[in-house]
């Protein structure tokens, strides 16, 4: 298994894996990310992928804020190559580049998946605001942030 930094060429074997991720979510009836900004953030984000065997199956995004913070927008990785570290190591490969541009991440987390606050709040995002209506009506998340510090020192 390699990760390695994503490159246009990529973009829709992402944006299929992200499909196929996408059915298993609490609002699999919403439309995930197209094929359009997959092609886009393959070029213009923080994206790494894994692979195996030239087989993309796992990817994360980071696109940059207006505000100069980053996005941590997605992580998944193909059902078959879960519970094998690999979205820690995509975890850890982004949040190394984060650190080095020296800036904030942010990233939105349903308020029920408790599993996944755990992990997070384990990369350093420990600040939370509970947004009601984040997408739609019924559905909040928490926005977690991972707060750079002025003094030069990352998470």
């Amino acid at each position: 298994m390699q990760i390695r930094r994503t490159v246009p060429t990529d973009f829709l074997a992402i944006a299929a894996l992200d499909r196929e991720a996408w059915k298993e979510g609490e609002n699999a009836e919403f439309i995930p990310d197209g094929e359009h900004i997959w092609r886009l953030w393959t070029e213009h984000a923080i994206m790494f992928c894994a692979e195996v065997d030239v087989q993309i199956v796992g990817a994360i995004v980071a696109f940059p804020c207006l505000d100069g913070r980053y996005c941590l927008h997605k992580v998944f990785v193909k059902r078959d190559f879960r519970d094998k570290g690999i979205g820690s190591q995509l975890f850890e490969v982004l949040l190394q580049e984060i650190d080095e541009k020296g800036v904030s991440v942010f990233l939105t987390v349903s308020p029920g998946n408790e599993a996944a606050i755990a992990l997070y709040e384990k990369w350093g995002f420990d600040r939370r605001e509970l947004v009601k209506g984040y997408y739609r009506e019924v559905e909040d998340r928490y926005v977690l942030s991972r707060v750079w510090e002025k003094d030069g020192r990352g998470r």
